[in-house]
């Protein structure tokens, strides 16, 4: 019998790994993400992109590959940000696993066989890989922090930031833990929110100590959206070719968040398990909720976030610019 590809397009095709990537008209970097993607050393898996009222450009992107485990849907609608996106993808995938990457992300290559690995032999519904945040190099003399850490092997609400890329899931908990929050539900970032919100419902929640992710956020990156360019990821995929000499490159120039001193995490500790997420505090003295995603969309070149209930002008406004549509009465 010859062996079965599996990037063959069949209906019983069910992969190991469902990898989400949500995306907003930034072509070139999901270029580079898809690349790390397709440089896994583990090789079942499916990729779902999901637009979110992208240009034709993005769709272009995707059918470049001409890879028939990535699979592309634009919604119609921008929702403005990415936990509308990412539930569709969840809803859609149909891998044992479910794998998180922001379209400007970069992945180590054995990133999906050392999570793979990890979720099985810890048991974990939930599992965060360390990832670090690549300061911009207009950020002279910035350190990378690397984040997610845990204690004792596990999540601690505390103490643990594990962002989009870094997460990897077990599907049949999703049902019980539920959907990413919309943004302006939430004080802290929404992949935040998930976390201690899964902590809170009784997830197991590992954490993995392997260097596996590169978060390039674009808020960190003035302009980010206005701009269709990826040098960043385009070098870093370069050096991707000699993965731990890149490792060692990275933590030379890497720190860790200060730890809090005994009294503060227990102060916070109880405070999370009373349900007030200690991030959220954080941000509760610098934004109302929702504002920290409006800060986002001007740092990175959007317009404001698009009205979830508008009216029949806007209605006419947003069909009319989208293509010139008929202007007088039917």
């Amino acid at each position: 019998m010859e062996p079965t590809d599996p990037r063959a397009p069949t209906g019983r095709f069910e992969p190991l790994v469902s990898v989400v990537i949500a995306t907003h008209n930034r072509p070139a970097v999901l270029r580079q993400a898809l690349k790390s993607l397709l440089a896994q050393t583990m090789q079942d898996w499916e990729a779902i992109v999901v637009g979110d009222a992208c240009r034709a450009d993005t769709a272009t992107t995707v059918a470049a590959f001409e890879d028939a485990r990535i699979s592309y849907i634009d919604l119609p609608v921008n929702f403005g940000e990415q936990s509308g996106p990412n539930n569709i993808g969840f809803a859609r995938a149909r891998g044992r696993f479910v794998a998180i990457l922001n379209h400007d992300d970069l992945w180590f290559p054995d990133h999906l066989a050392s999570m793979c690995g990890w979720i099985e032999a810890t048991g974990a519904d939930v599992v965060i890989a360390r990832g670090a945040v690549i300061e911009s190099a207009a950020s002279k003399g910035s350190r990378h922090m690397i984040l997610g850490m845990g204690r004792g092997g596990f999540y601690d609400p505390v103490t643990t930031v594990g962002f989009g890329s870094a997460q990897m899931i077990r599907r049949t908990s999703l049902p019980g833990l539920g959907p990413w929050r919309p943004a302006s539900q939430c004080v802290c970032e929404s992949s935040q929110d998930w976390l201690f919100r899964a902590w809170r419902k009784g997830a197991v929640i590992a954490t993995m100590p392997h260097l596996t992710v590169l978060m390039l956020h674009s808020g960190k990156r003035e302009g980010s959206y206005a701009r269709d360019t990826a040098r960043e990821q385009e070098e870093l995929m370069d050096a991707m070719n000699a993965p731990d000499a890149l490792r060692v490159r990275v933590l030379g120039n890497a720190e860790e968040p200060v730890p809090l001193k005994r009294f503060r995490y227990l102060k916070r500790r109880l405070l999370a398990m009373l349900g007030v997420h200690p991030r959220a505090r954080t941000f509760r003295r610098l934004y109302r909720r929702g504002a920290f995603i409006e800060m986002l969309r001007r740092k990175r070149g959007l317009p404001p976030m698009p009205g979830r209930e508008p009216g029949l002008k806007e209605l006419l406004a947003r069909y009319r610019g989208s293509d010139g549509g008929p202007e007088g009465p039917l």
